[in-house]
């Protein structure tokens, strides 16, 4: 079956089954497999199974079900830093948000007073975690190209920044 015929009844097919909605476009690999809009269905039920944050939602669905995976990913984490961003009133962004953020001392947010040493073990950990997630997730998402390549892989991380913005939203400001 040539391209455009593959082209055709996959822009029908999407159409139809009301995804048109959801894929922005779908990369011309996707078109050449004989299974690309099988994949594409697979992808967004998938997707939609474990990700209901719905401000991962709104910047990651489209973005993952079109397969431009690494582009979902850092958009996810950029939920995550505008929040902490928002929540915290600080002005950075990145991993000195989220060391000020959730410093040992004088944090801006927390989610305990911090009075048990789990509380404290907890605090500090999840606060290595999100300036972790931005220097080794976020950052190479935005500064490579195709850094993340695999739906798999993609769909693991945005479940860890949908963990990370439940965290976020579960944390209060520091007395």
């Amino acid at each position: 079956m040539g391209f455009l015929t593959k082209l055709r009844r996959l822009q029908s097919e999407v159409s139809s089954s009301g995804l048109a909605g959801v894929a922005l476009t779908v990369p011309t690999s996707k078109l050449a497999a004989d299974t690309g809009f099988a994949d594409l269905v697979h992808e967004n039920q998938e997707f939609s199974l474990v990700v209901t944050e719905p401000e991962i939602v709104e910047v990651a669905r489209d973005l993952f079900v079109s397969g431009f995976y690494s582009l979902a990913v850092g958009e996810a984490f950029k939920i995550v830093d505008k929040l902490v961003a928002s929540k915290s009133g600080l002005n950075d962004t990145g991993v000195k948000l989220m060391r000020k953020a959730f410093a040992e001392q004088s944090p801006v947010l927390v989610w305990s007073l911090r009075t048990t040493q789990s509380q404290k073990d907890a605090h500090e950990g999840y606060g290595h975690i999100l300036a972790g997630a931005m220097l080794g997730i976020r950052n190479p998402t935005a500064h490579e190209i195709n850094w993340i390549d695999d739906a798999s892989e993609a769909l693991d991380l945005i479940v860890v920044a949908q963990h990370l913005v439940r965290k976020v939203k579960a944390a209060s400001t520091a007395l």
